[in-house]
């Protein structure tokens, strides 16, 4: 009768053991392949997306098909030190050319990509700074010119200490606000 007791709680163990494995491995695929839950944090995406907003990101959708011009997207930045996402505005895709160019009638800069002038109607205000790189630069296969909708405060592509994104560092799609601050 002791035995049968053993036998009956060592069975019941291997089998919660069991059902948390495929649980965790559940998790793990459905956030890697699936969708994540993202906070969005600092100012960059103003007036659109404010600190503290939680957004639903499609990570299968970005894998599968890659993101397209103004989609929002999440992008892993390795510094090096420590990896870190934010969330940005695809604005230039594989293959495209981007321009950023004063415009002294509007006294601000402008984006073209592909040599048609972008109507910006998303962003806060004028943008001031074209960041420190060359324009008008072409983009590789791979790579992504990212901004922030707050161009005046957003770190983006337009740093060459940011640069392009890789499509490897697109980590997805934002789809819709979970909580929404505005």
């Amino acid at each position: 009768m002791a035995d049968d007791k053993r036998k009956d709680i060592g069975k019941e163990i291997r089998e919660w053991l069991i059902l948390i494995v495929i649980g965790v491995a559940a998790v793990l695929a459905i956030r890697n392949f699936g969708f994540r839950i993202t906070a969005v944090k600092g100012s960059s995406m103003i007036p659109n997306y404010v600190h503290g907003e939680y957004v639903f990101t499609d990570v299968f959708s970005c894998k599968l098909r890659g993101p397209k011009r103004n989609d929002i997207v999440i992008c892993e930045y390795d510094d090096g030190v420590d990896g870190e996402n934010f969330i940005k505005r695809v604005i230039a895709c594989p293959g495209d050319e981007i321009n950023i160019y004063y415009d002294d009638e509007e006294e601000c800069y402008r984006t073209e990509v592909n040599g048609e002038t972008l109507d910006e109607y998303y962003i806060n205000e004028p943008m001031t700074s074209c960041g420190d790189r060359e324009y008008p630069l072409s983009l590789g296969e791979d790579e992504y010119f990212v901004m922030g909708d707050n161009r005046n405060v957003s770190a983006d592509s337009r740093d060459s200490y940011i640069g392009s994104f890789d499509r490897k560092n697109i980590v997805g799609i934002v789809r819709f606000k979970i909580v929404n601050k505005t």
